[in-house]
């Protein structure tokens, strides 16, 4: 008489998602192409993250309070559009609280990090949940195409923002 083997089985993990992780980047994307600036220049998004031109400097960030803010505010695009769609957050992408300390001086100011971080998450979600339909667009392009670079990204807002206009009108 035999008897079965019992072999082990791994924990059932669900693959991940591709269309969930298309608009995930493509909100960072969508962010980032509304702010040309050096640390936030695009250079291509795929499935698995957003590649910029260049990283930011954090003496610049010190010395420009409003790039900084741009700077985290994408960096948090990614995690608020998981958040807003119901998505798992993504693992990798910039790290916005390391990037807001860099930019902080005073040490009155880190001791509001948190706060700080929790309202430049909120003003990411707000311009994220007014231009959903680019990042859709976006994520649309990026789940047949596997990756955009800067000017395929543009030309989807572009398009994006034009049938917004037709419809509207």
């Amino acid at each position: 008489m035999t008897s079965p083997h019992l072999t082990p089985h791994a924990p059932h993990t669900p693959a991940p998602d591709p269309g969930a992780a298309a608009l995930t980047w493509a909100a960072e994307a969508y962010l980032a192409h509304t702010h040309p600036r050096a640390p936030l220049r695009l250079e291509r998004v795929t499935l698995s993250g957003v590649t910029y031109a260049c990283a930011p400097d954090p003496a610049a960030l010190r010395l420009n309070r409003a790039l900084a803010e741009e700077v985290v505010m994408v960096a948090l695009a990614a995690r608020e559009a998981a958040a807003l769609t119901g998505a798992p957050a993504p693992g990798a992408g910039r790290d916005a609280r390391m990037l807001l300390d860099c930019a902080l001086t005073d040490p009155d100011e880190r001791e509001t990090l948190d706060a700080y971080l929790s309202v430049l998450r909120g003003r990411a979600r707000a311009r994220l949940r007014r231009a959903w339909s680019e990042v859709q667009v976006i994520a649309a392009g990026l789940r047949e195409h596997g990756e955009l670079d800067a000017a395929q990204v543009a030309h989807r807002v572009a398009c994006a923002q034009g049938i917004r206009a037709t419809l509207l009108n």
